[in-house]
């Protein structure tokens, strides 16, 4: 009998027991959902300790550094059936959560209160008579987190937000990566360039970490996790490195030499020049030539100007078709050229990826059970589907759809 069918302790772990979800538990449904780790197996059974976010963050050591009187996990005993690997979403939630109580319990600690004490010396005193030192220390976090939205949109503004969106993602993903040898450091209060080198040393061997624990693939080599770590730099590269199109496009420049009135002649057979406006004459002064042309026996039109006659001629002509004045071939100098047709996107893009990946990843947790063989059982399979959560679902729903549409463009 195996001492450890699922692979579930932590010497199969390299010392560092994996994030377990609780499942499929009918005597108390409500312990369905909670995560825990496992610490030992005996009669068929894993002893697991429950973990939530205000435990781990006791167990890590975040505070004042006195955990004496931290809250113990409770432990039971359960079927190798009712545990399950939680998941990338599971373990991002867990995580957040244990961020948000280490953070609570560092602020309650001496130190920082300290500084609540010292932002608070710093305002009148009639704003420090209605403040607390931790309202004193959300106040300040409030103040630089608009700072940096501030700083974030004028750089984005400069630089463009793909690009400056790209560069935070990338160091954000280094820095996570690699917190566990910074957290270690800070426990330890090392030096800063030992942290950073000890950090550099260590980050090929964490990332080919957190890549099994994405992608629930075991059998990730060194090369294979370099390989996806230059393809990710690479790419951030690309991005950062390729010019900015234009917002939008110029505005047109009329040139000095051409008039909007459409006096002149422009050598182009499809343009039509727009109307002239008729001429303007006092029509009084009109009225008496006519008059005296009259009087005097002169034929009508005699003394008139010769535009007044032409407009006057041009009245009785027949109005032209609408074929002769097409609008489709209205062509002014002063507009652009009509732009490029845009070019045809790839279905085969990262959002189409990124679905691929999500089908893999929920749709190895779904044929897998928990001794880590692969079960292609309609029956089995329709079971895990069953017990899933609806928004795994909802997001395999999602991609599936994506990569459905994807593929079906290329035919």
């Amino acid at each position: 009998m195996s001492v450890d069918p699922s692979h579930y302790l932590p010497a199969a772990n390299g010392g560092k027991p994996p994030l377990l979800k609780l499942q499929n538990i009918s005597v108390r449904p409500e312990l369905n959902g909670q995560f825990g780790q496992a610490v030992s197996f005996s009669a068929d059974r894993y002893v697991v300790a429950l973990l939530d976010a205000t435990t781990a963050a006791a167990a890590a050591g975040v505070g004042s550094g006195n955990n004496n009187n931290a809250q113990q996990p409770t432990f039971l005993k359960l079927k190798p059936e009712n545990l399950t690997e939680a998941g990338t979403i599971d373990q991002l939630k867990f995580g957040v959560g244990m961020i948000l109580e280490s953070a609570k319990a560092y602020i309650a600690g001496p130190s920082v209160q300290e500084w609540g004490k010292r932002i608070m010396a710093l305002l009148p005193p009639p704003v420090r008579a209605k403040l607390t030192p931790n309202r004193a220390l959300i106040g300040a976090a409030v103040v630089a987190q608009s700072l940096l939205v501030l700083v974030y949109f004028i750089l984005g503004r400069f630089l463009g937000f793909t690009k400056l969106f790209t560069f935070v993602s990338l160091v954000t993903l280094m820095l996570a990566v690699s917190s566990p040898d910074w957290v270690e450091g800070y426990k330890a209060k090392k030096p800063f360039k030992l942290v950073a080198k000890n950090s550099a040393t260590n980050f090929t061997r964490r990332w080919k970490e957190n890549l099994v624990v994405m992608t629930g693939y075991t059998n990730i080599s060194e090369k294979m996790a370099l390989a996806s770590l230059v393809f990710v730099v690479v790419f951030s590269g690309k991005v950062l490195l390729t010019p900015m199109p234009p917002s939008s496009l110029p505005t047109p420049q009329m040139p000095n030499n051409v008039p909007m009135s459409g006096d002149v002649e422009i050598n182009n057979p499809h343009r039509i020049p727009p109307p002239r406006a008729p001429p303007r004459y006092d029509l009084e002064h009109i009225y008496k030539l006519g008059y005296d042309d009259a009087h005097s026996g002169k034929e009508f039109g005699t003394s008139l100007p010769e535009d007044i006659i032409k407009y006057n001629a041009a009245q009785d002509e027949p109005l032209p078709t609408h074929d002769q004045y097409d609008d489709g071939n209205f062509e002014w100098a002063y507009n652009p050229p009509p732009p490029p047709p845009p070019k045809s996107k790839s279905s085969l893009g990262m959002g189409t990826m990124f679905s691929m990946f999500t089908l893999y990843r929920f749709g190895k947790d779904t044929v897998t059970s928990p001794d880590g063989s692969i079960v292609l059982d309609p029956a089995y399979i329709i079971a895990q589907l069953r017990s899933m959560e609806p928004w795994r679902l909802g997001l395999m729903g999602m991609s599936l759809y994506r990569v459905v549409s994807a593929l079906s463009s290329l035919f």
